[in-house]
């Protein structure tokens, strides 16, 4: 234990104990644990004192929230009526559909208290009479908070992709598109997007789609990264398109059974849900074209210029090598040069090369 803390007296440790042991639904916060052992209201977890409460709780393997962190509130108690409100209506209604009825409050979400309580009872009801869309609406835990490690990252896009990356194989290219994609799904668009929905199945549609069409394009611009989030975007409409038209079609089916009739009403819903599906599909296929045509052209006008730059080196290299043997030859004639001039001194050998002047020599 460090010697500039506090030491805790026996006292205290057992308030502090007992409150963690009485409060098991809704556990102390550090903070609160902090005041209640030297009762002062002015000390935090990053006291001296609050520092002295964490390092005795953590020698008893208890592990307070923060002050910042957020805790979700407890379910609500449901009374009989609402009860066999939701018993008599979840096969026409989703759980937030429902609590916003029972509560009278048109602001609830699927992360409201009075939503999850509905949820939490939908359970204990037989599956084949709930509404089609009750598994999608699984709350998703708090903000979206975005991977920033490379073990983080390849986690998931093995998760997602097919073979997706060996983890003790890694090259370098794979490197440069691992970090491009924690970039990508660390910009606030993408962050933004992700956290307006509001249940986990569909954030893990949007992040699996995003993840599978970037994973292994390290290139990217800003522009293209906006335009993946768009499509991915689209995949999600899509899908929500698609149960819609499963419900209606369902719908449809139970109206032929009871009395051979297909009310037009869903006729038309369904006809206008199938539109609005082809024309989503039809989007992302030509949103997906653009984006590979225009990254395409791109690559490609790249390794054009990589090109030029190579036949530019090799033409320098080619230029500065005739220069080198130029040089060469040039010294060469001068080494010529100066050994003639020294023969030419010598009497001996003017007698035999009588009559060969000294250029006649150097240049035939």
């Amino acid at each position: 234990m460090n010697e500039n803390l506090p030491v805790l007296t026996e006292e205290q440790q057992l308030k502090l104990l007992n409150e963690w042991n009485n409060r098991p639904d809704n556990p102390p916060s550090l903070v609160e644990l902090v005041k209640l052992a030297f009762d002062r209201n002015d000390l935090d977890g990053r006291s001296k004192e609050g520092k002295a409460v964490k390092e005795f709780l953590a020698s008893r393997s208890i592990k307070p929230r923060k002050s910042h962190e957020y805790q979700a509130k407890g379910l609500k108690e449901l009374d009989n009526d609402q009860k066999e409100y939701i018993s008599n209506n979840c096969h026409t209604m989703t759980g937030l559909e429902m609590a916003k009825i029972l509560f009278k409050n048109e602001n609830l979400t699927n992360l409201s208290q009075e939503t999850r309580s509905v949820l939490e009872y939908m359970k204990v009801i037989p599956s084949n009479i709930k509404f089609n869309n009750t598994e999608n609406e699984e709350v998703a835990n708090g903000v979206y908070k975005p991977p920033r490690s490379e073990e983080r990252i390849i986690a998931k896009i093995n998760k997602y992709v097919l073979d997706g990356i060996d983890k003790t194989k890694i090259t370098h290219a794979q490197k440069r598109e691992i970090n491009a994609l924690i970039g990508y799904m660390n910009t606030h668009r993408f962050i933004h997007q992700i956290n307006i929905y509001d249940n986990e199945p569909d954030r893990e549609l949007f992040e699996s789609s995003f993840i599978r069409y970037t994973y292994n394009k390290a290139d990217l611009t800003q522009e293209e990264v906006d335009q993946y989030i768009v499509l991915c975007t689209e995949v999600l409409i899509s899908s929500n398109i698609q149960q819609t038209i499963n419900t209606l079609q369902n719908q449809i089916d139970m109206s032929i059974e009871a009395d051979g009739k297909i009310p037009m009403a869903l006729v038309e819903a369904s006809n206008t849900a199938r539109k609005e599906y082809n024309d989503c599909v039809n989007r992302q296929q030509k949103l997906n074209n653009d984006l590979k045509v225009k990254r395409s052209e791109r690559l490609s006008k790249q390794v054009k210029e990589t090109a030029s730059v190579i036949n530019l080196v090799q033409m320098w290299k080619e230029e500065e090598s005739r220069a080198k043997l130029l040089k060469m030859a040039e010294m060469r004639k001068q080494v010529v040069e100066k050994e003639i001039d020294r023969l030419s001194t010598m009497d001996e050998i003017k007698c035999k090369i009588l009559g060969i002047s000294k250029d006649e020599i150097l240049n035939g």
